[in-house]
């Protein structure tokens, strides 16, 4: 019990000081010049988490987000279940949502009943992003057993092969996905705090 009391306090003093450092994920898109085939893509922030929604060649939308298996899925919200995802690598689980009648932001409050904070707005290359969301819904394709839907988020989750933990947490990990688009992130996207830059 010692023991848990003091990883307890020790999480909670990195995470006050990385509230204090002010962190902030500083968002570059390509230049608009470098596309060839420029797609619209939206980042879009939660509060405390973001997901990413990605153009389908059918039509609409598809929406994907990464969390810990716990706390996303199970809705396990206590306290020591989040420490235990911050301090070892835990059960994580990717969520998709497909949405082919929703075209445009001012309809992404549908496909997001947890609510959002922000929607940014940015370009990719076209063979970027299909390429990117292949290898998304591969995860979904190889998966054990059918997909796990939340209401509270909108979407289905499998099972993800890499676990959660402080250093692959759900922005981290929505940072290294616009990445793979050609999408600079600069600074510590890991508070979900963005901020756009216009190339």
């Amino acid at each position: 019990m010692e023991h848990q009391r003091y990883l307890l306090r020790w999480l909670g003093a990195g995470l006050c000081a990385l509230l204090l450092t002010g962190c902030v994920g500083r968002v570059i898109p390509p230049e608009p010049h470098s596309l060839t085939e420029p797609v619209d893509i939206y980042l879009l922030d939660h509060g405390r988490h973001a997901s990413l929604v990605l153009p389908r060649e059918e039509g609409g939308v598809v929406r994907y987000s990464y969390g810990e298996w716990r706390w996303y899925v199970e809705g396990r919200r206590h306290l020591p279940a989040g420490a235990a995802a911050m301090l070892w690598p835990t059960a994580a689980g990717l969520g998709r949502g497909v949405y082919p009648e929703i075209d445009s932001p001012g309809q992404f409050h549908r496909l997001a009943p947890e609510g959002l904070t922000d929607i940014y707005p940015l370009q990719a290359e076209a063979v970027r992003v299909i390429a990117l969301r292949r290898r998304l819904d591969r995860h979904f394709e190889r998966a054990d057993g059918e997909p796990v839907p939340s209401d509270e988020f909108g979407l289905e989750f499998v099972p993800h092969p890499r676990g959660y933990s402080a250093a692959h947490q759900s922005n981290l990990v929505v940072a290294r996905w616009l990445r793979a688009l050609d999408v600079e992130v600069e600074g510590s996207s890991w508070l979900s705090n963005w901020r756009v830059t216009m190339p």
